[in-house]
């Protein structure tokens, strides 16, 4: 096997901030740091690893785990909160291929 790396995740970490109400996002705009109107909910924390080129890789977990956020991230659909993500090649993103489509 090559030693060539294909995907190099560092410390990965995706964060959302969650409001309770609608009002509240413009409440924080205007907040400027002073109150927090959100509470903060991580879908990835500190995630890290690599793939070799010719490795093949499964990602398994539960429900809400942060499966499909970590595919996101490595295709760029997302990007991470904090930490790095290196992607030496293409990848072709066949995610959530459902979305969108009429299911007639």
């Amino acid at each position: 096997m090559s030693d060539v790396i294909a995907i190099d995740v560092k410390n990965v970490t995706k964060s959302y901030q969650i409001y309770d109400k609608p009002q509240d996002r413009l409440k924080q705009s205007f907040a400027r740091g002073r109150k927090q109107y959100f509470r903060e909910f991580h879908a990835l924390r500190d995630v890290s690893f690599t793939v070799k080129a010719g490795e093949t890789v499964g990602i398994v977990g539960r429900n809400g785990s942060g499966k499909s956020t970590l595919l996101q991230i490595l295709c760029g659909t997302l990007y991470p909160s904090s930490g790095d993500v290196t992607v030496n090649g293409r990848i072709a993103a066949l995610l959530e291929l459902g979305a969108g489509f009429n299911p007639e």
